[in-house]
């Protein structure tokens, strides 16, 4: 009985292991560069690097659009990625919207994005995170989000994704950021999804 509880704390030992090895892994992966303090006027000081079309200048090129998601003309107001901007995403009450691939690691804390409802104030922005972990598709809240008629940041929004492990934490290697609206009286925008790339000690 002895020798098989003790095997199993060894099996339980490697795969904690290979789970550092593969969060390691994964923190490695990701290079980010040209990161800028864009939320500096609202006393962020963290450096942010736009996520992949985040400004939707490419128009839904990677996105996942649907239930009338679309890229509309018409930038967020501050023009935080460039004064050349003029795209935004619209997302009508029932749409959603899921973002290319934004490479994770366990040094990337977190995500800030604009947005304005000029709908039902009552109306709200789910925000998640879908991603692949240990060969499963997992889907995590990660906040809610409420806004008024005029474009202003979101909250700071965490991606790292903890699962209970025997190591404590998980990292995937990407992630997919997905948006929707709840309300049947919202009227949402999006613009410039940007992630902070950077491990904070």
């Amino acid at each position: 009985m002895k020798s098989n509880s003790l095997r199993k704390l060894i099996l339980a030992a490697v795969a904690a292991l290979v789970a550092v090895a593969f969060s390691a892994a994964s923190a490695q992966a990701c290079s980010y560069t040209g990161a800028k303090q864009v939320f500096q006027p609202w006393g962020d000081t963290g450096n942010y690097v736009l996520a992949p079309n985040g400004g939707f200048e490419a128009g839904g090129l990677g996105w996942q659009l649907g239930g009338g998601a679309k890229v509309v003309d018409g930038n967020e107001a501050f023009f935080l990625n460039d004064p050349a901007d003029t795209k935004s995403l619209a997302l009508p009450a029932g749409s959603t919207a899921v973002s290319p691939p934004v490479c994770m690691s366990i040094d990337t804390p977190s995500f800030r994005l604009l947005a304005r409802n000029s709908g039902d104030p009552a109306s709200y922005l789910k925000v998640e995170a879908t991603y692949l972990l240990l060969g499963l598709l997992r889907t995590k809240t990660l906040s809610t989000v409420t806004a008024g008629p005029s474009w202003a940041p979101t909250q700071k929004m965490s991606t790292v994704l903890t699962l209970s492990t025997i190591v404590g934490t998980l990292i995937p290697s990407a992630v997919q950021i997905r948006v929707t609206p709840v309300g049947s009286g919202g009227n949402w925008q999006v613009d410039d999804l940007y992630v902070d790339p950077f491990a904070r000690h």
